[in-house]
């Protein structure tokens, strides 16, 4: 088997969830969100996407609609704040709780903007969209 066909089986990397308790990253956004839809069992379910750059590159940010109001709220901090969310509460709890805060870190957001430069292109949001609907109809 080849990198490329074990690189789809393993999944993608260009995908960020957090998933448990106290998980937590710092981003800079990227690009406008997108919203995602699949299907759950046979529900319906919307999740949005948000295009951001981490220290590891960029990766479409998956979060429901109430992080993503929550992350929306400091849109004004997005030329020059770095964006924290970390989860608080186990996987699959559904009173999970996202907290969300722009941090004034100029040396962490300028390394984020020089990552973005390299590794944000609309083709590889474009790939990371077609990834998550594999991803959200599991």
């Amino acid at each position: 088997m080849s990198w490329k066909e074990k690189a789809k089986e393993f999944g993608s990397a260009n995908l960020l969830f957090l998933s448990t308790d106290g998980a937590s990253v710092n981003f800079i956004v990227a690009d406008d969100p997108v919203l995602l839809q699949g299907s759950y069992g046979k529900k319906l379910q919307e999740r949005v996407g948000c295009p951001v750059v981490t220290q590891e590159g960029f990766q479409l940010f998956i979060v429901g609609k109430r992080c993503f109001r929550k992350i929306a709220s400091l849109e004004d901090k997005f030329k020059d704040h770095v964006i924290n969310v970390t989860r608080h509460g186990v996987e699959g709890d559904t009173d999970t709780t996202y907290e969300v805060t722009a941090l004034s870190d100029a040396s962490l957001f300028k390394t984020l903007a020089g990552i973005r430069a390299k590794t944000f292109t609309k083709e590889a949001l474009e790939e990371a969209v077609a990834d998550s609907k594999d991803v959200i109809s599991r």
